[in-house]
């Protein structure tokens, strides 16, 4: 009888564990679904990929500057992104706001200017993540001194936790790495690029898809005091 136990017992130990599912419900499929469709459509570089958010990050801004002032960072090499951008400065801040394809010619109608813009995912030793958009060369390849060597910057990011200064004389940015072991490994979101992009812009109201959208009424004098 012992050893009738003892052969059960071991083969409950060979058994394999039973996998755990993660369920998500048809909610969550189907927003996970609209994020893919909202990326692909804005993406003017490469597809999305599909998957869920990351707990915890409820926004992602979008600045200027890939980090605080005199901050280090770098930049994930998993995140690229081309898209119609436009920015205006609202007091001291300037904010970017994404354009969907219907709303080009809209916006050009009214003599509202969007351009082309990379958008880079950064982080800071202390785990401050941003979106950096970078304005395209023209098609005539001509591009501003400073997107050129900020987009420099940001690539060089990719390999190093590097810094970025402004050389007002040439009218560039100019790039400071730290020396190598001084920070750790970057710690990036469990985000995929759809959602990044839904967090960064929708979700904040930054997404001009609509001529009812607030900022395209203001500038199209239909809004109301």
């Amino acid at each position: 009888m012992a050893d009738k136990d003892a052969k059960r017992k071991t083969d409950n130990e060979d058994e394999a564990p039973m996998p755990l599912m993660k369920l998500i419900t048809p909610e969550q499929e189907q927003e996970l679904d609209e994020d893919e469709r909202l990326f692909r459509d804005m993406n003017k570089d490469m597809p999305g990929v599909k998957g869920s958010g990351a707990i915890g990050i409820v926004s992602i801004a979008v600045s200027k500057l890939p980090a605080g002032k005199n901050e280090f960072f770098r930049t994930s090499s998993d995140f690229r992104m081309s898209t119609a951008i436009v920015d205006l400065e609202v007091g001291m801040e300037r904010q970017f706001f994404a354009v969907a394809k219907n709303m080009e010619a809209a916006l050009e109608s009214i003599g509202i200017t969007w351009t082309n813009h990379h958008l880079y995912l950064t982080v800071s030793p202390r785990g401050a993540v941003r979106l950096c958009p970078v304005r395209e060369a023209d098609s005539s390849g001509d591009q501003n001194e400073y997107n050129r060597t900020k987009e420099l910057s940001l690539i060089q990011a990719i390999d190093e936790w590097v810094r970025i200064y402004t050389d007002l004389e040439n009218r560039c940015y100019r790039v400071f790495p730290a020396p190598a072991g001084r920070f750790a490994d970057p710690i990036w979101p469990q985000l995929k690029p759809a959602r990044i992009f839904r967090l960064a812009f929708p979700d904040r109201d930054r997404l001009i898809n609509s001529p009812e959208h607030s900022v395209f009424k203001k500038w199209a004098a239909r809004d109301r005091d």
